[in-house]
């Protein structure tokens, strides 16, 4: 039974297909594997509770989020850093957290697509409650829609 690869469903042939053996299957993963992107978003300054960091971006094409990074040149103390996703300017309940002491981490994210009509942001949900956390940089993991 055919398989689609991960990111942009590209369709393998059956095994035992030496045509898709020998001429396109490692040119499908290579290429599945560049569909992998991210978008840098760099916080200056001490981290702000509530404050919008970044709105009103627009992809160039359909993409799914996959994970948010954050890293903190000074890590958030007392509490967690947290940061959530803004779809149109509401919040979608999509929250990466940096845990107290910590200078980075990864959050996976489930289920967020955007179109190329949708703005992109993103929203401090909470701040360290000693140290607020500042310079941080949030990396937005995304990949082009499947193919239909």
């Amino acid at each position: 039974m055919p398989t689609q690869t991960p990111r942009l469903n590209l369709t393998q042939p059956d095994t035992g297909s030496t045509s898709w053996s020998a001429d396109v299957a490692s040119w499908a993963d290579k290429l599945d594997e560049a569909a992998a992107q991210t978008l840098c978003v760099h916080l200056a300054g001490a981290a702000i509770d509530e404050e919008v960091v970044f709105d009103g971006f627009r992809f160039e094409a359909a993409v799914a989020i996959t994970k948010l990074s954050l890293f903190a040149r000074q890590a958030p103390e007392g509490a967690a850093f947290s940061v959530d996703v803004l779809k149109n300017g509401a919040e979608q309940s999509k929250v990466a957290s940096l845990s107290a002491g910590l200078q980075n981490a990864a959050t996976a994210i489930a289920a967020l697509s955007f179109s190329t009509l949708e703005d992109f942001g993103l929203k401090v949900k909470s701040v360290g409650s000693t140290v607020a956390g500042s310079e941080i940089t949030l990396v937005v993991h995304y990949q082009p829609q499947p193919l239909p």
